[in-house]
């Protein structure tokens, strides 16, 4: 019969295996491997390296905090609790320490009145509120311009309406009267109402 063996190459233990065998661990990934290089890979790999970095402050925090706690020590009332476990204390007194006593006896100092703030008198025009200042709109320059627009359109109706006036006035003074004679009369009064309205124009 063969002898059992007892060790199979199947079982062998971690620290007899070679180090090439042992499986080493990936890195945690963000984002899609594929990623081509640009904005979007660039801004996985940040998150990744922020991600790395906090780990390695929360890491040494610990670290730091174990140590501290270690080394500090212990606080004062679980020390006063160990003791009174320890030792065998008389009851606590009910009676006043002498010098709380004494303190209890005196008699309490008059409290200093506290000084009052005192306001200066309003002066005139101070008590009311301060006006503000009308802000100026975003679109000031913008508003009058289209104010310049609005005023030359204006005027340009204006000088249409005035001239088509003159024109009517010219061709009614311009008609013969019933006994075919030019009305003259007329004919200055539009001329001069003409001429009135270019000279105000220049």
């Amino acid at each position: 019969m063969a002898p059992i063996r007892t060790r199979d190459a199947k079982h062998a233990s971690k620290e007899s295996r070679p180090e090439s065998a042992i499986k080493k661990r990936k890195g945690f990934s963000v984002g899609p491997a594929n990623l081509p290089d640009g904005t979007y890979r660039r801004k996985t790999q940040k998150l990744k390296s922020d991600l790395i970095q906090k780990a390695k402050v929360k890491k040494a925090y610990a670290k730091i905090k174990a140590e501290e706690l270690a080394t500090q020590p212990k606080s004062v009332y679980a020390t006063a609790d160990e003791d009174r476990t320890n030792e065998d204390a008389d009851p606590a007194s009910t009676e006043l320490h002498p010098d709380r006593i004494a303190m209890l006896n005196e008699p309490a100092p008059a409290p200093e009145p506290t000084p009052k703030n005192e306001r200066r008198p309003r002066q005139e025009g101070q008590g009311q509120r301060r006006e503000r200042k009308p802000r100026e709109s975003a679109f000031k320059k913008e508003m009058e311009i289209a104010d310049q627009r609005r005023q030359f359109a204006e005027a340009r109706e204006k000088e249409r309406e005035a001239k088509q006036k003159e024109r009517e006035a010219m061709i009614r003074a311009k008609r013969p009267d019933q006994f075919g004679k030019r009305r003259l009369g007329r004919e200055s009064k539009a001329l001069l109402d003409r001429v009135q309205r270019i000279v105000g124009q220049s």
